[in-house]
């Protein structure tokens, strides 16, 4: 079975050194190392996320976007 680990690292050097699980001792490994040509995230804008207390207790119904006019939702066609 393959196992998979991917890391995004900030490359400061030269070297990089990667830890890996127990689980890939003892087999053989493809190493590909690829640079990155987006941007980074911005760190300091935090991902909103609802409460935890609200966890499986929204179900969507239909489609949103259409219960108002799409002026209400700052589109403007």
């Amino acid at each position: 079975m393959m196992q998979v680990q991917r890391l995004i690292e900030t490359v400061t050097s030269s070297r990089l050194v990667i830890d890996l699980p127990v689980s890939f001792v003892n087999h053989r490994v493809e190493v590909l190392v690829l640079t990155l040509n987006d941007p980074q995230p911005d760190s300091t804008v935090k991902k909103r996320k609802p409460p935890p207390q609200f966890a499986g207790r929204i179900r969507e119904r239909g489609d949103v976007m259409s219960s108002i006019p799409p002026a209400d939702w700052g589109i403007n066609e």
